[in-house]
């Protein structure tokens, strides 16, 4: 819409300088009179002059489909009826609403027949009135509806696995045993050490237990109706454009293989509502003095009196939290009964749109390889030689490890994996083989003959039958 600048207001333009004070113009004889006869600037010669581009050549502007793009957030012409932005709701010209304060309306008189107060619930949403295209079913913010995935890559991996070089694991002496096995001991409560110190190291028979992981990082996306307080920003409703696709919307992970979610808002979902949860008042009857702007006194239990032991005896005296009403203001409204809406926040009206939740999960399965008598859970959280990894968007199953276990469980995890998500769009996977040195150390004390295990990185102990386990290393039988 074209404005045209009428003027200032009557009153208020420049009218000039005061009386005697504006510039008259120089002294007679001093002003520019003009060039001497015959050398002023006469103008071009005669033909030389621009007359213009030659025929057919002036620009008539751009071709067919070529021309500058619309603006961001402006309907192209001719797609949707005109309109008037200035008189559009939530237009950024718009003058923002007002906010509902505490005392506005005079004083609140609250009415018995109204239940409704800011500790409950509140009724449910309206049903919406706009209709989107790809988005004609749409959950609550409890009950989300999940989005089946476009397509997923087929099974298994086409070409030719990569190459696949394992490296091996280390083992530990017996010296490094003991100091493992003293380590072990100083962190129990009630253990000796005497054991540790004196015992026999027969032999340590070292191994490595395998522990192969799986990951695969998918996401799942979801929409519902959410609301926020409209406090006069830009309206994004379908008069600016057709909203996208829920699986066209971008959304980038904030770190791979790290479970997460991430909230978008849906372009061209919105549209304003009045706030269903006040009923567009602003307020809800505050629910701890039930609009009364009062409470009991907690000091006196509202008798305004209290029982006090003065001079030997027992006293009735006027309570001094109080003042004798038995009532007090209420802290929470403030004593006017009423407080701010919650859902609104005072401004009686809501922005609803279509709010996407991109879900992102890592899908974590393993299978761990222990061949001792340790329990094979332990090897799982600590630390080991990595003889393996490969991170792609689809992997391929180790099969030329020379453990034959290893290659049936990687086969059997990862075609689990490609079928086990199907409300999930899987974007990356990683496969990575650990070798966690264990050492099962045989040894002799004091004609006790039994075995503790080292395991991990860390040199973690496990020793069930330790001798010396009640205080000052005695035996309870």
């Amino acid at each position: 819409m074209k404005q045209v600048y009428a003027g200032p207001p009557p009153g208020q333009g420049y009218a000039g300088p005061p009386p005697g004070q504006g510039y008259a113009g120089p002294p007679p004889g001093q002003g520019y009179a003009g060039p001497p006869p015959g050398q002023g600037y006469a103008g071009l010669p005669p033909g030389q002059g621009y007359t213009g581009p030659p025929p057919g050549q002036a620009y008539s502007g751009p071709p067919p489909g070529q021309g500058m793009p619309p603006q961001q957030g402006i309907p192209p012409q001719g797609q949707n009826p005109p309109y008037n932005p200035q008189q559009m709701p939530g237009a950024p010209a718009q003058a923002a609403p007002s906010q509902w304060q505490p005392g506005q309306g005079g004083a609140y008189t609250p009415n018995d027949d109204d239940d409704d107060d800011d500790e409950k619930e509140g009724p449910p949403p309206p049903a919406p009135t706009l209709m989107f295209e790809h988005y004609s079913n749409i959950g609550t913010e409890t009950n989300p509806l999940a989005l089946p995935p476009p397509a997923a890559q087929p099974y298994p991996p086409q070409g030719d696995p990569p190459r696949m070089d394992f490296s091996e694991a280390a083992n530990i002496s017996a010296e490094q045993a003991r100091e493992a096995l003293l380590q072990y001991v100083a962190e129990q409560c009630c253990y000796g050490s005497g054991t540790a110190k004196d015992m026999l190291i027969n032999s340590i028979a070292p191994s490595s237990a395998l522990h192969y992981t799986l990951s695969t990082f998918a996401e799942a996306r979801k929409t519902f109706y959410d609301y926020d307080p409209f406090r006069g920003q830009h309206i994004d409703g379908p008069q600016y454009g057709q909203a996208p696709m829920p699986w066209q919307i971008p959304c980038e992970p904030q770190q791979l293989f790290l479970t997460h979610t991430k909230y978008l808002k849906v372009p061209h979902t919105s549209d304003i509502i009045p706030c269903f949860r006040c009923q567009r008042r602003g307020w809800l009857r505050c629910g701890r003095c039930r609009g009364r702007g009062q409470v009991r006194c907690n000091s006196c239990g509202g008798d305004g009196r209290k029982r006090v032991y003065r001079q030997k005896e027992w006293q009735d005296v006027r309570c001094g939290s109080c003042g004798g009403d038995g009532r007090k203001r209420c802290l929470t409204c403030g004593g006017d009964g009423r407080v701010t809406c919650s859902k609104c926040k005072g401004y009686r009206d809501l922005e609803r749109y279509v709010k996407l939740a991109v879900i992102f999960t890592n899908h974590i399965e393993d299978y761990i390889l222990e061949e001792t008598d340790m329990p094979d859970e332990l090897v799982r959280d600590v630390g080991g030689i990595i003889i393996f990894e490969q991170v792609l968007p689809q992997v391929w199953p180790v099969t030329q490890y020379p453990v034959p276990q290893i290659n049936q469980n990687s086969v059997a995890l990862v075609e689990k994996h490609s079928r086990a998500f199907p409300n999930e769009r899987q974007l990356m996977q990683k496969q990575e083989l650990r070798a966690v040195p264990v050492s099962e150390v045989n040894y002799t004390w004091k004609e006790v003959n039994t075995r503790f295990w080292v395991y991990g990185n860390e040199r973690q102990v496990y020793a069930p039958d330790y001798p010396q386990q009640c205080c000052w290393g005695c035996e309870i039988l």
